[in-house]
């Protein structure tokens, strides 16, 4: 990874994502949140945005999960694409499996091609400081890929 070089984590989960940055020496950064979906269901008829947010979990429903998790991950993804001269290091996905497959699919092809690996883990809560004791392998992979000398990212 070049000195001035950006690398993007994005952790999404059903509630939320969390865009972070590192940039080599300096530690992981929150850049910024994107906003959860809204959730509306044909069971359930919410009147506003504020009954929605009296939820505590997401509605346990796997076809409603599904479709959330589609159109919220092809926003993200979308968000991605139009930012992807900022990452310009790298982008590390994480999230649990099954929102990963999703978000893969998603994914466009300039982010696609940033692409260094993925952490199967909802880190969607997670700090700087401990986010990158996940996604330090991933980082360090990719720099001995690319011929950059091994740096310890922990």
């Amino acid at each position: 990874m070049a000195e001035n070089e950006t690398i993007w984590m994005v952790c999404p989960n059903l509630w939320g994502a969390r865009f972070f940055e590192y940039t080599g020496a300096e530690a992981v950064r929150f850049v910024r949140e994107f906003a959860r979906p809204t959730l509306q269901t044909k069971r359930e008829d919410f009147q506003s945005n504020d009954e929605v947010d009296e939820i505590l979990e997401p509605i346990e429903d796997p076809e409603f999960e599904r479709q959330v998790a589609n159109t919220y991950l092809e926003q993200v993804s979308e968000e991605l694409e139009r930012s992807v001269d900022r990452y310009d290091g790298g982008l590390v996905l994480c999230a649990e499996q099954h929102l990963l497959d999703i978000f893969l699919g998603k994914l466009g092809p300039a982010a696609r091609q940033k692409l260094l690996g993925t952490v199967a883990l909802d880190l969607y809560e997670a700090n700087e400081s401990d986010l990158l004791s996940y996604v330090g392998e991933v980082i360090s992979r990719a720099e001995r890929s690319r011929g950059a000398p091994d740096k310890s990212v922990a």
